[in-house]
This record gives C-alpha cells, sequence and structure tokens, in this order.
C-alpha cells in the first residue's frame, strides 16, 4: 500500500512536467506577440500581477479577482517612457484555483 502512494505521489509531480498544464503547479511565460522585428529591447522592465481564486467545491463559479497595480502609474514610477513589448507570465495552483498572472513590458 505504501508503494503504491509513493509511485502516486512521484507522478503527481513529475507527470505535471510532461503536459502544457500541470494539476498542481504550472508556471509559463509567453510574449503577448511574436512580432519583434526591429523591436528595441530596452533597459527597463516593469510588471503588475493579476490574481484570482476560485471555489473549487460546490461548482457555482464563485470567484475573487484582484489586480496589483495600474500600468501607467507602474511604467510612470520606473521612468518608463517608451513600451516595446510584453510577456506575461501565468502560474496556477491545484489546477486553476489559484492563478496568478503577470504582465511583464519592456522599455525605455
Amino acid at each position: 500500500m505504501a508503494s503504491r502512494f509513493g509511485v502516486l505521489l512521484l507522478l503527481l509531480f513529475v507527470l505535471p512536467g510532461c503536459f502544457s498544464r500541470g494539476m498542481l503547479y504550472t508556471r509559463v511565460t509567453q510574449p503577448l506577440t511574436v512580432n519583434f522585428s526591429k523591436t528595441p529591447v530596452g533597459s527597463r522592465w516593469i510588471s503588475v500581477q493579476a490574481h484570482r481564486f476560485q471555489e473549487p467545491v460546490t461548482g457555482l463559479g464563485v470567484s475573487a479577482e484582484w489586480e496589483s497595480g495600474l500600468m501607467k502609474t507602474a511604467a510612470l514610477q520606473a521612468g518608463i517612457t517608451n513600451l516595446y513589448f510584453a510577456d506575461v507570465q501565468t502560474l496556477s495552483i491545484l489546477n486553476g484555483i489559484y492563478r496568478r498572472r503577470t504582465l511583464i513590458v519592456y522599455g525605455d
């Protein structure tokens, strides 16, 4: 019995990396656009986060969402006036019960 539990536990931690989305934990960073023709890199970057928590038990779709800041305010505080490109990083825990999306913007 203990060996079956150990194998199951090992599969839960190893297999999520084999699929596009893990059941326990996923962290993926993707570009917002793939048109990088003549796009400058930029010397600064900022990030703005959006959080989501979804109630998993009843299936009623009850959720709460909140953001950590506004893009324009964060850019001005970092001294960024020219935005060049952005990435989106998504962190998902327990198959999306908790999800955090981070917008990372690069510029000068």
